[in-house]
């Protein structure tokens, strides 16, 4: 798995945005979690991997997908600005992979040593329990879109989720949100065929809901919107 890694930009003193204080910061860094820059599609765990790593995304868009045979994947969740994402493993192994969708800046250090510093610092432990609960309410209305939302509804409810999961970070506009993902992506999350991926955003453009043109998605009826998808914003910006 190739990368390219240097330090992060910017002021390193300055708190991140995840919620980590610099005390706590500097003690992530302190044992092993470095910063590391990956290019875009770039698999940093494949499914099948030895792998106990942590990462957490300073920048960028990361894809954790669970991959079928015959080359099929089921997008499970998208990595964004101020996520902290642990691959699903078993006795080590990974059951998931993780891809930078674009270029994707991170922290990344190992579960062993992360558990060390949940033991040295509450705050810590604290971003640890609240990043497992916020997790857990994603994959619970990621299973309700595509066990039980309509294809429309769920393709709504989706980039609406982003939406507000980018507006927590500061990562939009007034207008709208930059959205690398292709109607590929969109399907592997969405349980549907590309092609129904282009029927239903064409239709949400239609019927004044929203646009995703030209890698932006911009939100035409709020309030309509999220009343129509039955979107609560709550589970998504905590």
């Amino acid at each position: 798995m190739a990368y390219a890694s240097h330090p992060l930009s910017g002021n390193e003193n300055r708190q991140s945005h995840v919620g980590f204080e610099d005390d706590d910061k500097a003690y992530i860094q302190a044992i092993g979690f470095v910063p590391k820059v990956y290019p875009a599609q770039t698999a940093i765990v494949n499914q099948g991997d030895e792998s106990d790593r942590i990462f957490v995304v300073e920048s960028g868009w990361g894809c954790i997908s669970h991959d079928l045979a015959g080359g099929q994947r089921q997008i499970v969740d998208f990595a964004l600005k101020g996520d902290i994402v642990m691959p699903q493993s078993y006795s080590g192994i990974a059951v998931e992979t993780f891809v930078a969708q674009t270029e994707l800046a991170v922290f990344e250090g190992s579960g062993k040593k992360f558990s060390l510093a949940i033991a040295k610092s509450p705050r810590t432990a604290s971003l640890f329990l609240e990043t497992l609960m916020h997790q857990r309410a994603l994959v619970a209305q990621h299973l309700t879109n595509v066990g039980r939302r309509s294809a429309l509804a769920r393709t709504a409810h989706l980039l609406l989720e982003l939406k507000t999961r980018l507006e927590r970070v500061g990562d939009i506009t007034r207008k709208g949100f930059a959205c690398p993902l292709t109607q590929y992506d969109l399907a592997d999350a969405l349980g549907l065929t590309p092609i129904h991926v282009n029927r239903m955003l064409r239709e949400l453009r239609e019927r004044g809901f929203l646009e995703f043109r030209q890698g932006y998605v911009r939100v035409l009826d709020d309030a309509g919107t999220r009343k129509f998808a039955e979107f609560d914003h709550r589970y998504a910006d905590n």
